[in-house]
């Protein structure tokens, strides 16, 4: 595939998986039994919980061979309980909503294998996520 057709893949997997919750297309879009097929609806199902309204908003697409990168805005409203972040791993007991709504930035990195993505890499400001929602971030005494 050409990197216009990747960008393609990347724009619909964006649109039908990470914004409707359309789960079902992983399977269509994605590497069976890739890790990253295989990881990626447990991350998103609890980042839609979470942010049941989220949506991610592409900015700009660069691709060049199998690699792919977007830089995205996300928004979302915490409306369900807060069960895990990737940086932080799921949480012990969920963190109930607060009914703050989020404005957020992106890097990802998708890697793409004769026509589905086998693997995305992702730099997410987690930080300014949870200063948004109210948590408070002190350095180590």
């Amino acid at each position: 595939m050409s990197p216009e057709d990747n960008k393609v893949l990347v724009q619909r997997f964006i649109d039908e998986v990470m914004n409707s919750g359309r789960f079902a297309a992983i399977a269509e879009l994605c590497v069976a039994g890739s890790r990253f097929a295989g990881g990626i609806e447990g991350q998103i199902r609890a980042m839609r919980t979470s942010f049941p309204d989220f949506h991610m908003s592409i900015d700009e697409v660069l691709g060049e061979g199998d690699k792919i990168a977007v830089r995205v805005t996300t928004r979302g409203t915490n409306t369900g309980p807060l069960v895990g972040l990737p940086a932080f791993g799921r949480l012990e007991t969920p963190i109930p909503p607060t009914g703050k709504s989020v404005l957020g930035s992106g890097i990802y990195i998708f890697t793409v294998a004769d026509g589905k993505i086998s693997s995305l890499a992702a730099e997410i400001d987690q930080i300014g996520l949870l200063q948004q929602l109210g948590w408070t971030i002190a350095p180590p005494a």
